[in-house]
């Protein structure tokens, strides 16, 4: 199909528009993507040391705990589970009612 120098311009012009379209899409998909994994590291640096100091203030009361000589009913475990350990009732094995 021959186009004419009208028909031939529109399309280069169309072209030009999705090519900068695309261009300017993937510079603020990879800013954004930047700013996640930036956002990402910083809540993961907060959550890293908020455990650290969780740890001590527990093994302060820990040891406040011992010389009072009551039980130690502080639970340090992390607050967020990590989702690659698989746990007994994770795999299905639990208790079977008969």
């Amino acid at each position: 199909m021959d186009l004419n120098q009208d028909q031939t311009d529109f399309y280069r012009q169309a072209r030009e528009r999705c090519r900068l379209d695309v261009g300017q899409m993937n510079n603020t998909i990879r800013a954004e993507w930047q700013h996640l994994s930036d956002e990402i590291k910083r809540v993961q640096e907060l959550i890293q040391a908020l455990e650290i100091r969780k740890q001590t203030v527990g093994q302060i009361y820990a040891s406040s705990s011992e010389i009072l000589g009551l039980d130690n009913d502080l639970d340090t475990s992390p607050a967020i589970k990590d989702p690659t350990e698989d746990t007994a009732e994770d795999l299905g094995v639990g208790e079977i009612d008969l």
